[in-house]
């Protein structure tokens, strides 16, 4: 099996990409209780570092703002960016480790080549990354102080459920009644039910924490990752973003560029070489008509089919450039086309559907170029053509029973499909065993 696709930088998949979600774990105490002694443990270490970032961070940012006129605040803000810095590699080790959060780095901004030791030093200031880092520093903290003892006092709360009845009732045996004490004294309960009453009412509102605490402590944790996905790893994304319209610009660069040749090579071993023919055919003609016209019609007839042969070549060029059916009747009709004149016997399942222009073209490239190839090298009696959406990407599978063994070859015309994909920023897979037939699918997101 060979597969060809835009390359995807790092761990980042493109929305086109198929991604496969692991089923849900069963839900049981033990993990339950778990994802609350993790945010715990997060939350505490969360504010404990954050108290100390906060203050390197800010105080050095301080001074160094209000320095700054002087230039002795330039080394440093440097300074507190980097401490910042450092807090957000932390804090990306320490999200995975307990929350099992996914927080990427995004790359640093580096110095220019031959840049002087004065640019270098100061190139952190420039990385908008560094100031992301400084402020989720601020922010984190803040959001620690908050959520940290709002899960400790739900997590007590829901430890009254069973901890307040028996608080009560060992502080009733052992101390002296008191008159009045207890949410039975303000609710006016008379003293022998009095026990019971504050037992039950503590037991109920210890159960409302208990029930709510799980969706609380999922609610605080989403926020923390909300928070550290947005100012830790956003650039990430955009940076993955950038570098796959890059690689599809270069992709769809090396497939033009290749395209050209292959139209020059066809054209040159193709219609050129018949006209050239014709020509010198025609030439004969001129100097056969005279003395010998029975000879001359001969040629003239040859030339005629020579001239045919040479209108078949630029027609089946021209479709390759721009195919006019594509436009004016749509993807189904000029995939129907192809297999009407395709060598093999050639069923296409293409049903109507509204897709991008550029979506189209491509499907109808890899149909057109699947098919000839399927002609000259499968050996097969028939081919299939499948083309689907599925979400946000259009899928055109084309197979057929022959002999297999199709394989990429540098300047092949898989090779230029390959290409041609993409620069869509789509995915080209072919599956060929030998002795087991072809199957090439192409998988092109429509928002491509």
């Amino acid at each position: 099996m060979t597969t060809v696709t835009l390359p995807e930088p790092l761990e980042d998949r493109s929305p086109s990409a198929p991604q496969t979600s692991a089923p849900p774990e069963p839900r049981s105490l033990g993990r339950w209780a778990g994802r609350i002694g993790r945010f715990l443990a997060y939350g505490f270490l969360a504010m404990v570092l954050g108290a100390v970032g906060f203050s390197l961070v800010l105080g050095l940012l301080s001074a160094g703002i209000s320095t700054v006129v002087v230039w002795i605040g330039l080394p440093i803000l440097v300074a507190g960016v980097l401490v910042a810095h450092g807090f957000a590699r932390a804090e990306r080790a320490l999200q995975p480790a307990i929350l099992g959060t996914h927080l990427p780095t995004p790359a640093p901004v580096r110095p220019s080549a031959g840049a002087g030791r004065v640019r270098r030093l100061l190139t952190p200031l420039t990385d908008p990354q560094n100031w992301m880092d400084s402020l989720w520093v601020l922010v984190n903290f803040l959001l620690a102080l908050v959520t940290f003892p709002l899960a400790l006092a739900w997590t007590v709360g829901a430890m009254a459920t069973v901890g307040g009845p028996v608080a009560t009732f060992i502080l009733d045996r052992t101390l002296p009644p008191a008159e009045g004490s207890g949410i039975s004294g303000l609710l006016g309960v008379p003293e022998p039910y009095a026990l019971p009453v504050d037992m039950v009412l503590q037991c109920l509102v210890g159960l409302l924490f208990l029930l709510t605490l799980g969706p609380v402590i999922r609610g605080l944790t989403l926020l923390h990752q909300g928070v550290a996905r947005g100012l830790l790893s956003s650039r990430y994304q955009e940076q993955q973003r950038l570098a796959r319209t890059e690689q599809s610009r270069a992709a769809g660069r090396s497939a033009e560029s290749a395209a050209l040749r292959r139209l020059e090579r066809d054209l040159h071993d193709g219609p050129q070489q018949r006209l050239v023919r014709a020509s010198m055919d025609l030439a004969r003609v001129e100097s056969l008509s005279e003395r010998d016209p029975s000879a001359a019609r001969t040629v003239l007839r040859e030339t005629r089919e020579q001239l045919g042969l040479t209108l078949d070549d630029l027609r089946r060029l021209s479709r390759g450039i721009a195919p006019p059916i594509l436009v004016d009747r749509g993807l189904a009709a000029a995939l129907t086309e192809l297999a009407a004149i395709s060598p093999l016997p050639a069923t296409v399942e293409c049903p109507e559907m509204s897709l991008p222009e550029h979506v189209e073209i491509g499907i109808y490239y890899v149909v057109s170029e699947s098919l000839t190839n399927a002609a000259k090298h499968s050996g097969a009696g028939s081919v299939r053509v499948e083309v689907a959406r599925s979400g946000d990407d259009a899928r055109v599978r084309i197979t057929d029973g022959g002999r297999g063994g199709a394989e990429m070859r540098t300047g092949g015309g898989l090779a230029g499909l390959a290409g041609r994909i993409a620069s869509l920023e789509g995915r080209l897979t072919v599956t060929s065993p030998p002795a087991q037939g072809t199957c090439i699918e192409a998988v092109i997101p429509c928002a491509s």
